[in-house]
């Protein structure tokens, strides 16, 4: 037996002896190939251990406990349609050994946690303010920090021909028409800029003077805001004189205001007169452009104690820019336009307000509803994510051996991440549906308290 077995060790050596020599060459051949096999086996070998060791950590990520981390992060391979229990159990079984109870914890939520990203980005985009109110009845805007509101231009034309003369119970048009012209701007929201244009104020009524008067027209008040002392002065520049240079006034209008254009800039032209057009202009057309213009001007007429031809003349040029014509006939008749103008006034102060509040309401609850939506969206999700959680966390406590207890992942705790989103995912909406329910009720109130004072002031006026 031990004969034998020596020849077979010599048969081996004799054989391996052979084998050796034949290699020689090739061996000399390839002598330095070792070295950059063995140095190529090596890299493949240090990238392989890469990729595992970042596949490996991939898990890392989700190792967190504050949910509003937790609402950023990419959802895991087996989340939503993709939720496969058997292809998690071979991930599980490829899970590395000796990691603690927390490592294996989130391992599981990497593969399975949702995609919460859509809530996250909805309560950052989110916004609890509120656009301004449609403008007030007299002209105001209360608009929000940092939002230009509208802005409005009043233009009044001062017919100052020589029939202003006239009077009326006593007093003459022209000092019925400038008072009445200086209540009314006065009254005006301080962010109203004002001009004052008067024209016919030249020359006199005679033929004589037709030219004279004709071409005069003349903006003794720039446009700029109010100021009682300055207006009052401008008003005593002038007293009634020549003929009717309607038209032409409109034209140089048109003029003063060719700047004041754009979507946010309402421009205004009232026009106070006792007469139609004595210059052989056409106030139509010129209303008409003035209206349809880039300066989109609305032209509005006052008349005094006009005949039915006068009155027809000025209310078609006021429909032509698109504006009203009134007409007074009397000092009672005067007073009784203003107090129409201030039950019109009452009027519109409660349309504005129940529009408004309307408006903010319907505001409040669109985004309240919209955001609670998002909100149920993502807790189902939640939900979804915590009972596929205490699923995998069953199959995983089956396969623990009675040493490895300790790794045990109870109900409760299989479901800790999933109430802490839930509960975070509720507050935080609910924090914000609140704001902006209050910033809403606040808003509302100020519109009715603001419309009940100005309609109360109205009426004692």
């Amino acid at each position: 037996m031990k004969i034998s077995r020596l020849l077979g060790y010599g048969l081996i050596i004799c054989i391996l002896f052979i084998a050796g020599c034949s290699n020689d060459t090739s061996n000399q051949e390839n002598e330095e190939q070792p070295e950059n096999m063995e140095s190529s086996h090596e890299s493949t070998e240090t990238a392989n251990a890469e990729a595992n060791q970042t596949t490996n950590d991939d898990y890392l990520r989700y190792v967190t406990e504050d949910p509003e981390e937790m609402v950023q992060l990419e959802p895991g391979p087996y989340s939503g349609d993709n939720y496969d229990l058997e292809a998690i159990k071979k991930e599980i079984e490829g899970f590395p050994s000796g990691e603690s109870k927390d490592d294996y914890y989130y391992r599981f939520i990497s593969l399975i946690a949702e995609d919460y990203r859509f809530f996250y980005e909805a309560i950052q985009d989110f916004d609890t303010s509120f656009a301004a109110p449609t403008a007030q009845p007299d002209g105001e805007l209360s608009t929000p920090e940092g939002v230009v509101g509208p802005k409005m231009n009043v233009q009044i034309l001062l017919d100052s021909s020589g029939s202003m003369g006239g009077e009326i119970d006593g007093i003459s048009k022209m000092e019925l028409a400038k008072d009445a012209v200086q209540s009314f701007v006065a009254e005006l929201p301080e962010e109203v800029q004002v001009s004052l244009r008067v024209y016919g104020h030249k020359g006199t009524s005679d033929p004589a003077d037709w030219e004279l008067s004709c071409n005069s027209s003349e903006q003794i008040y720039p446009l700029g805001e109010f100021n009682q002392e300055e207006f009052t002065a401008s008003l005593e520049q002038f007293s009634p004189a020549g003929w009717t240079p309607l038209a032409k006034s409109m034209e140089e209008a048109m003029n003063d205001l060719k700047d004041q254009t754009g979507e946010n800039v309402n421009n205004i032209i009232y026009i106070v007169s006792d007469g139609m057009e004595t210059c052989e202009g056409d106030p139509v057309q010129t209303a008409k452009s003035l209206n349809q213009s880039e300066i989109e001007a609305v032209v509005n007429i006052i008349g005094f104690d006009l005949d039915d031809e006068g009155q027809e003349a000025l209310k078609e040029v006021a429909e032509a820019g698109n504006g009203d014509y009134s007409t007074v006939q009397s000092k009672e008749d005067l007073q009784r336009f203003f107090e129409q103008a201030k039950r019109d006034l009452r009027s519109e102060w409660l349309r504005w307000s129940g529009e408004n509040v309307s408006h903010y309401l319907d505001s409040q609850n669109e985004r309240v509803n919209a955001l609670f939506d998002t909100e149920k969206e993502a807790r189902e999700l939640a939900k979804i994510e915590r009972e596929r959680m205490e699923e995998i966390a069953a199959y995983w406590n089956e396969q623990l051996s009675e040493e490895e207890s300790d790794l045990e992942i109870r109900p409760f705790e299989a479901s800790k991440r999933q109430r802490d989103l839930r509960s975070y995912l509720f507050n935080t909406s609910f924090s914000y549906r609140k704001e902006l329910r209050s910033k809403g009720l606040e808003l509302r109130n100020e519109i009715r308290d603001k419309a009940g004072e100005e309609r109360d002031n109205l009426k004692n006026e």
